[in-house]
């Protein structure tokens, strides 16, 4: 359900106020993928994973991008 999610929600140019709350959401799809195992590839988390800085936002956008690739 989430990878059909987050695309549309990544592709988009938010504002930090419109963007408030992914952070969370891609917390519980890392913890997901982690969990089941799964693997692929999510439209628009890469630009997100490879932010510079350590805000949750981007945190778990390169935490979920691992457990995605199995790593």
């Amino acid at each position: 359900m989430l990878r059909d999610a987050l695309p549309p929600l990544l592709s988009k140019d938010l504002s930090p106020a419109e963007s408030r709350g992914l952070g969370e959401l891609l917390t519980v799809a890392a913890e997901c993928a982690e969990r089941t195992g799964a693997q692929g590839v999510i439209p628009g988390l890469d630009p997100i994973a490879d932010r510079r800085g350590s805000s949750r936002l981007v945190s778990q956008a390169r935490r979920l991008r691992a457990a995605l690739a199995g790593t």
